[in-house]
This record gives C-alpha cells, sequence and structure tokens, in this order.
C-alpha cells in the first residue's frame, strides 16, 4: 500500500484540531493532490520535502478559509484591511479581487511568507523574497487556477481553523504609536534638553566616528571626562544617530549613512540603496522611534527593497514589514 505523503494527523496539526471534521478528508486529498504541482514547481523545486509540504498544506488551507469564510485567513485578511485600509501587503488590487472568494493575490502573499523568514523564526538571518517574483506568480496563478476549477465542489468547514496559521495575530495587534515629538510642554531629561539646545531644535544629530561621538558627550552633555563614561561598546561602531525626543535621547550606530539629513556628514546614499533596508527587517539593527521618524519625515528616500521596484514596495509597505520581520522590536525595544 501507497503511503500518503501527508496523514491527517499533520492536516489536523495544520488546523490546530485534533477532531475529524466532515470535511476535512477532502481538503486533505486537495492538499495530496497539489503537492506533486508545488514539488515541480521552480518555486519550491530546490527545497527540503518539509517545505513543499507547508506550501501544500498553506494552500489547503488557505481554500479551506476562503469557502466557509472563517479562520486564520479570514481573521489575518479583515485585520490587515482594518489597520492598512488595503487588502494585502505588497499587491495593488483590481476590481477583479474578490475579498469573499479565493484570489491568486492571496495565494501570491502566503507563498511569499514561506519564502520569507524573519529572523525569530530560523535564529538565521532573515530573508526577504521578492513578491514579485515570476516563480511566485506562476505557482500562484496555477494553484488558484486549480482551486476555480474545484470551486462549487469544495466542502464548507464546520470548524475554523487555527487562528493564526496565516500570520500571528499579535503581530497585527501591536498598536502604532504617534512619534515621541517635543513640545512647549515636554519635560525633557537633561541629555535631551542639551541635544536640542545644541542643534537649535533638530531633534537627529550626526556622528560619524566614536571621537567625535565622545567629544560631544563631554563637550555638549556634560558627561565625565573618561573613557568609561563614553559608552565604550560602541567603540567599534561608526556613523552614529543621535535622536532627542520627548522620552529621551537615544544612541543608533553604524545606521547614520541611511539618513538622508541635510546636517548628516555620513550619509552615503550608495550604503542607503544597498543596505537600508535591513533596518526594518533586523531586530535591534535601528531603534523602531528613530526608523519611524525617518520615515515620517522624508529622510530615508533612497532606501529599497534588492529587487525591481524595491523602492516603491518599501516606501508603501514599511510598516507591515517592520511589524513582520522585527516582532516585538516594533513599538518596543
Amino acid at each position: 500500500m501507497k503511503r500518503s505523503p501527508i496523514y491527517m494527523k499533520k492536516w489536523l496539526d495544520f488546523n490546530e484540531r485534533t477532531r475529524i471534521q466532515p470535511s476535512d478528508q477532502w481538503y486533505l486529498n486537495f492538499t495530496i493532490e497539489i503537492l506533486p504541482i508545488i514539488q515541480r514547481s521552480a518555486l519550491f523545486s530546490q527545497d527540503e520535502k518539509s517545505v513543499q509540504i507547508e506550501a501544500a498544506l498553506t494552500a489547503g488551507i488557505y481554500f479551506q478559509d476562503a469557502i466557509a469564510q472563517t479562520g486564520g485567513w479570514r481573521i489575518f485578511a479583515d485585520m490587515y484591511q482594518s489597520l492598512y485600509n488595503r487588502y494585502l501587503p505588497f499587491y495593488h488590487t483590481t476590481d477583479e479581487y474578490v475579498p469573499d472568494e479565493i484570489n491568486p493575490e492571496d495565494i501570491a502573499f502566503l507563498l511569499w511568507e514561506i519564502k520569507s523568514h524573519p529572523v525569530f523564526l530560523w535564529n538565521t538571518d532573515f530573508s526577504f523574497y521578492n513578491p514579485f517574483d515570476k516563480k511566485l506568480l506562476d505557482l500562484s496563478k496555477e494553484l488558484y487556477e486549480i482551486m476555480d476549477a474545484r470551486f462549487e465542489e469544495a466542502p464548507i468547514s464546520q470548524e475554523p481553523s487555527s487562528m493564526i496559521w496565516a500570520m500571528g495575530i499579535d503581530l497585527l495587534e501591536i498598536p502604532s504609536t504617534p512619534l515621541p515629538e517635543v513640545t512647549a510642554n515636554t519635560r525633557l531629561t537633561e541629555d535631551a534638553r542639551r541635544c536640542l539646545e545644541y542643534s537649535k531644535g533638530e531633534p537627529l544629530l550626526y556622528f560619524d566616528t566614536y571621537r567625535k561621538l565622545c567629544s560631544f558627550f563631554v563637550d555638549v552633555l556634560g558627561w565625565e571626562n573618561k573613557p568609561s563614561a563614553w559608552m565604550p561598546e560602541l567603540e567599534s561602531s561608526k556613523n552614529f544617530v543621535i535622536y532627542a525626543n520627548a522620552k529621551g535621547m537615544l544612541i543608533a550606530p553604524d545606521v547614520a549613512q541611511y539618513f538622508c539629513d541635510a546636517h548628516n556628514p555620513a550619509y552615503n546614499a550608495e550604503a542607503a540603496a544597498k543596505d537600508g533596508y535591513r533596518m526594518f527587517c533586523q531586530p535591534g539593527m535601528c531603534p523602531f522611534d528613530l526608523l519611524k521618524y525617518g520615515m515620517h519625515k522624508g529622510l530615508l528616500t533612497d532606501v529599497r527593497l534588492p529587487f525591481d521596484h524595491g523602492k516603491e514596495l518599501l516606501q508603501d509597505n514599511w510598516d507591515f514589514i517592520a511589524r513582520y520581520y522585527l516582532s516585538e522590536y516594533y513599538e518596543g525595544g
């Protein structure tokens, strides 16, 4: 007897259920049916079998949720639209997009998720796949056409899928807070007050070397004139940004080259275009308040994702990208 490539337990685990529902066998069969298509696809043919099975299960559970209009996909789609007033990240939908039916753009986004890993998921460097890569769009279209052909026979699941299979809803629940801007009534920390007095009200200060930063600590902020007081852990860094704001003073090393500001001697347009996007993807690389300030004030205009139309994609989707990749660092530490 031929072994099934995906067992019912795997399907139930993906749904976070233990009891079999009447529709489960139909959707499991559908998932098994599309697995060879995914394995042969240019997008997944070089991946491990576990990743190919994940992609098949993702497509199967999406089809289930789209038919039933419940479960993790519906929760994600509704929360995303409420938050961003659009249906999906990356893809500008047309009148042909129907939120309560299957859509190739939905499938494309879910395949993008499988290929794009935040640091916290794998304990390795993040990966950011091009959401408009031809291999991804071709497979999305093929899977959509298969679902469309089976749409009328697909059963309605009586029990919702897991709330979080499409995306952890906690990421979309994090509230976006206003910038910590200084007003006439703000009670500033002494460091922040001295920064703003020195800069004549400019919140950002830039230092291309650690030596210059240390001189500022002593001459302007009045810190002790001894190396142990000058944040020695930053000695091997350069290109510092100080952000003086209502919360206090934050210092970000190794990011000044990305901020296009007339007051910034360290700005490097080539570096911003090549690597600036990593600030949105690498937790801890740039404090989120500074990142948000840079976006709201138009200081990161040359930053782009590393593929065609990367600038427009980043500018249109930067908040979602930061949520997805930075996790608790989004509006956090």
